[in-house]
């Protein structure tokens, strides 16, 4: 009598052998999206914050121009700027840290409103291994200059900005309003837009 055997491999199990080979290709990239994700949930998790843990994600986001990273709250994501390879990798772990110490505070401070910079993110600075860490970088990220096509001015006290982009609604000077209005807006004090031209 002879036995046989066979094994075979549904596309459901193929897929999840790829994808899993896949995740562990990944996170052996400690500068992949996964790498860092996994390291931000290692340290939420030995700081007790196993919700933050469970939500975070950290992100490679092209769109980001002279910003290093940012902190998105209440949905626990991470994004960092992918010039960050290039100019800087050596700062990819300080600015993933930074970012972080951003979520651990709001987390930490549940509904409470606290400062961006404040005491409860220094302290998480300390704890994620950045003591003593500024709130911004002098990184060489490259900006563009975009010509500042319309001006508004104050017809009250004389006061003025200059703008990209036209603003859509009626605006009034904050200074003035504060001063004459107790701070709400009324359109004595609406700012006069004029264009400046290409």
């Amino acid at each position: 009598m002879q036995l046989e055997f066979l094994f075979s491999r549904n596309k459901q199990t193929s897929h999840a052998v790829k994808q899993s080979r896949a995740q562990t290709e990944q996170i052996s990239d400690p500068n992949s999206e996964a790498g860092l994700t996994g390291q931000c949930v290692e340290y939420a998790r030995i700081l007790g914050l196993d919700l933050l843990a469970d939500q975070v994600q950290v992100r490679w986001n092209p769109r980001m121009r002279t910003t290093a990273g940012r902190a998105i709250w209440p949905d626990a994501i991470i994004e960092l700027n992918p010039k960050l390879v290039a100019i800087a990798p050596e700062e990819i772990q300080r600015t993933l840290l930074h970012e972080l110490a951003h979520l651990v505070a709001y987390a930490r401070a549940g509904r409470r409103r606290i400062s961006a910079h404040g005491a409860e993110w220094q302290k998480a600075c300390a704890d994620v291994g950045i003591p003593g860490e500024r709130a911004t970088h002098s990184l060489p990220l490259p900006g563009r200059k975009m010509q500042k096509k319309w001006r508004y001015t104050c017809a009250v006290c004389g006061e003025g900005f200059d703008r990209v982009r036209q603003i859509r609604r009626y605006v009034g000077c904050y200074a003035c309003c504060k001063k004459h209005n107790g701070g709400y807006y009324h359109k004595k004090f609406r700012l006069l837009e004029s264009f400046l031209g290409d």
